[in-house]
């Protein structure tokens, strides 16, 4: 499968996230970070089962855990980590049909980070669609 499959199943994987984390949540009987919990262990667990059986972690040794690769992956840790815990919190709190597409903004912010600091091309047709994103995202959760 190539990338835009593995986008259509993180996108489809996502939507998901929303409804289950709203049932979850509205129910009463678990918070966020309880939901949270649960839904990172699942994820930590095939993660590394997938990482492990797929060799990802064959002839590594310690120093490759302070090598820049691992530096970097620990930073999105930590910011995915305030990511996904903040739309949780907010999907709790309010509808995802306002809290779902301003979280979706992320797509606007990595699109223009991949310019500024990766060094991609910024083209009147990315421009415009990055406009035409926010512009969406105003009208849906306005």
């Amino acid at each position: 499968m190539n990338h835009v499959g593995w986008a259509l199943v993180g996108m489809a994987g996502y939507s998901l996230t929303t409804l289950f984390v709203k049932l979850a949540t509205r129910t009463g009987t678990i918070g966020p970070f309880a939901v949270l919990s649960i839904a990172t262990a699942i994820v930590a667990a095939a993660a590394a089962a997938n990482a492990i059986f797929g060799g990802a972690f064959a002839d590594r040794t310690a120093a490759d855990f302070v090598k820049p690769g691992a530096l970097w992956s620990y930073a999105a840790g930590a910011v995915l980590f305030v990511a996904v815990a903040s739309l949780f919190k907010a999907l709790s709190m309010g509808p995802a049909s306002v809290v779902v597409p301003i979280y979706g903004m992320f797509i606007l912010g990595g699109a223009l980070l991949g310019i500024v600091a990766l060094g991609e091309p910024l083209t009147v047709r990315t421009a415009a669609g990055l406009a035409l994103a926010v512009s969406g995202v105003y009208l849906v959760a306005s």
